[in-house]
């Protein structure tokens, strides 16, 4: 019986390193991450064990870190397309570029004189910029930026009643209820030629600010509120999507010491997590166009 070679594909992930964007009157520090897998045309290298075309993963980190020199104060989506359009002009036996960078961008300390470009910074608390960009041989890139690890905490106010029930359910019905969600937020853009930098503020505003101002009835509720906030914000994105989970966070039994607990101490364990997902677009699925990502 013969046999036949499917898609295969390498690369390598968890590439980190540092940023540090010195032009201009403010500098920049950002901490990345970089996963590339490529999908390749190397039968032979699986088949017959010969290596005579194959470009050693160091060679992926490698240009990941030059690439990057070269752009330093570039936004996530530009610097992952200079990465695939390398990749691909590397060796014609790349069939796909898929490019994956995350990145936290340090906050600059307030001790430095004001008239001075800053120099000192502390380390990232807040969510992860992020892009996902696929590029073939021939085609256009396909291109989702988004803003991940989002923590929203609301501390009342949040309501969940009228819910379905079986012989399983042990849930109460609540009218007023502490509330924790970490979320993926991404976005595919409609065109071509967006400040992705600017979008991404006003998304990472809108989110802020829509659950600000919303009551929760559900994650669900939620979710969907957050991401049509996003497309409100930002007319450049054709679609949004939301996922993460909800953080159950239970009031913790403080009885056997003796110790009321007014609403003050929950419990904060995220093993057990209630996972959701929703797309929001712009117009219904069959009204679209082509779904081509660019930067």
């Amino acid at each position: 019986m013969g046999h036949s070679i499917g898609d295969h594909a390498y690369g390598e992930c968890g590439i980190e390193f540092l940023l540090v964007d010195r032009a201009g009157t403010r500098q920049r520090v950002r901490r990345f991450r970089a996963d590339v897998r490529l999908l390749m045309d190397h039968p032979e290298v699986y088949r017959d064990g010969d290596n005579t075309r194959l470009i050693p993963v160091s060679s992926i980190s490698n240009s990941v870190l030059a690439i990057g020199a070269q752009h330093a104060a570039s936004e996530p989506e530009s610097y992952a397309l200079a990465l695939a359009e390398r990749f691909l002009s590397a060796t014609t036996r790349v069939r796909t570029a898929d490019v994956r960078l995350t990145a936290s961008e340090f906050s600059p300390l307030l001790s430095d004189p004001p008239t001075t470009p800053a120099q000192h910074f502390s380390a990232p608390a807040r969510h992860q910029d992020h892009v996902h960009l696929t590029l073939p041989r021939h085609g256009e890139p396909a291109v989702r930026s988004g803003l991940l690890n989002m923590e929203l905490f609301a501390t009342g106010g949040a309501t969940f009643t009228g819910f379905a029930r079986d012989a399983y359910t042990t849930t109460q019905a609540v009218t007023d209820r502490v509330f924790g969600a970490r979320m993926n937020v991404t976005w595919r853009h409609a065109g071509t030629g967006t400040d992705h930098r600017q979008c991404r503020a006003r998304a990472e505003q809108a989110v802020v600010k829509a659950f600000g101002e919303h009551t929760s009835r559900s994650s669900q509720h939620t979710f969907h509120h957050l991401g049509a906030a996003v497309l409100d914000a930002c007319p450049e994105v054709a679609e949004v999507r939301v996922e993460g989970a909800h953080l159950t966070r239970g009031l913790v039994d403080l009885a056997p010491f003796g110790v009321a607990n007014e609403s003050r101490v929950y419990t904060a364990t995220d093993h057990q997590q209630s996972t959701l997902t929703v797309t929001i677009h712009r117009t219904a699925p069959e009204n679209q166009g082509p779904r081509k990502g660019t930067v």
